[in-house]
């Protein structure tokens, strides 16, 4: 352990000693925050103010369209309000009764930029439901289909409600969404939920898992691959054991990996600490979906997860010479993770469903897959241990089967070994 420990805390020094750890400590927030800050930029230059008219045969039917389509845009109108509505002012004009002759003077006005579009709403004879068409002069112009749609649906209900006597303000209560709380039961008990806000928990602690685990323990075979060409191995196993050196840089680069990561929490939580205060309010991290005792079993996880695949990156990196053939196995390492984050949905909808039950129990899968399933329901105690079990077993075997490659496969250059030749060095003592 001494021997592993030294190994380590070179490994470490060598690290955050280096320019490349400090500048990709600062760098690739910044990276982020540019991605967020030019999506948060472009959503406000795709604001601003919106001209349509609303153009029927059907004078009713015309301005209910228009009532519902400036209703998604009121604040506090007890409606699902649509996001752009923060960043778009939106002005709806009616021409109604028209006919298919006069398109031609509206299609003048897109065309002249006077307007951004009309909405063209034709009631035939003997048809319940209008024929709509959108005019604009770009497919992407404002407002969206799906929007247009949905205000359309809403003035056919109250154009009919109106028709029957109903008042504008009993029609706008008719039509106020009902508000929906939503509810989760976890351990016996009922925990208030939000959907998307538990959805987003879960996505950030499988990412996080996701990307620790790839990036870092492609560190240890890329370390592992620069010492081996350098011939520096030649010089440490004269005093240390192959076990001790791949031990030593499995903890060397892991501690060097959770370092970044400390720094970068510590940063966002002291420069947004009020406004992250301000958006968990005060469900804190289980509005999230995010519980202590998950936080508690994700910490294990990433752990497990970290040295079960870094144990298999430095016997991979052991067995190449050079570091560009470190990136043909990286899509071994990379494969199981993806399956818990491409099946992501069908795991959150379905957390007790069998074939989610043994994908969860799989090793490989495990860290992300069952902290996937324990954000979308209380796991019986029995699956979470036995998958603790698994996967400290899965670790063990992968941290012995690592070492007996690496302390063969370090000292071999020029060649690429053989299947049936990797299998031989499992017998050497």
């Amino acid at each position: 352990m001494r021997e592993a420990l030294l190994i380590a805390r070179r490994e470490y020094l060598e690290r955050v000693r280096s320019k490349a750890f400090r500048i990709s400590t600062v760098l690739i927030p910044l990276v982020f925050a540019a991605i967020f800050g030019m999506g948060a930029l472009s959503g406000n230059l795709g604001g601003g103010v919106r001209h349509i008219v609303v153009a029927s045969n059907d004078a009713v039917l015309a301005d209910c369209t228009r009532i519902e389509l400036l209703t998604t845009h009121e604040p506090n109108a007890g409606r699902k309000r649509d996001r752009s509505a923060q960043k778009v002012q939106l002005l709806v004009d009616v021409q109604a009764p028209v006919a298919d002759s006069d398109l031609t003077e509206l299609n003048s006005e897109v065309e002249s930029k006077a307007i951004d579009g009309y909405l063209w709403l034709r009631v035939l004879p003997g048809h319940a439901r209008p024929q709509a068409t959108y005019v604009s002069r770009g497919s992407a112009d404002f407002p969206g289909t799906d929007k247009m749609q949905s205000a359309i649906g809403a003035a056919l209900v109250r154009e009919t409600l109106m028709k029957r006597g109903v008042t504008s303000a009993a029609a706008d209560g008719l039509l106020r969404d009902v508000e929906l709380k939503t509810v989760q039961v976890k351990n016996g008990q009922s925990v208030a939920s939000d959907t998307g806000k538990s959805f987003w928990g879960a996505y950030i602690m499988a990412f996080v898992l996701y990307f620790v685990v790839v990036f870092y323990g492609m560190n240890v075979a890329q370390s592992v691959v620069a010492e081996k060409t350098s011939r520096v191995f030649e010089a440490l196993l004269a005093t240390a054991r192959p076990e001790s050196l791949m031990a030593g840089k499995l903890l060397g680069v892991g501690a060097a990996g959770l370092t970044q990561i400390a720094v970068w929490i510590t940063a966002i939580f002291l420069l947004s600490a009020s406004a992250l205060g301000a958006e968990l309010g005060q469900g804190g991290l289980a509005a999230y979906g995010i519980t202590p005792l998950q936080l508690v079993f994700f910490v294990i996880y990433f752990l497990l997860g970290f040295f079960f695949y870094s144990a298999l990156s430095a016997g991979f990196g052991a067995t190449v010479s050079q570091e560009s053939e470190v990136q043909q196995f990286s899509m071994v390492l990379v494969m199981p993770q993806l399956v818990g984050l491409v099946l992501m949905v069908y795991i959150l909808g379905n957390p007790s469903a069998w074939p989610v039950v043994l994908l969860s129990l799989f090793p490989p899968c495990t860290p992300i897959v069952m902290c996937l399933r324990m954000s979308a329901m209380a796991v019986p105690w029995w699956q979470l241990a036995l998958s603790l079990i698994l996967m400290i077993a899965a670790t063990y075997g992968v941290l012995w089967l690592a070492s007996r490659i690496y302390r063969v496969g370090i000292l071999m250059y020029g060649k690429r070994p053989t299947l049936p030749e990797m299998l031989r060095w499992l017998s050497y003592s």
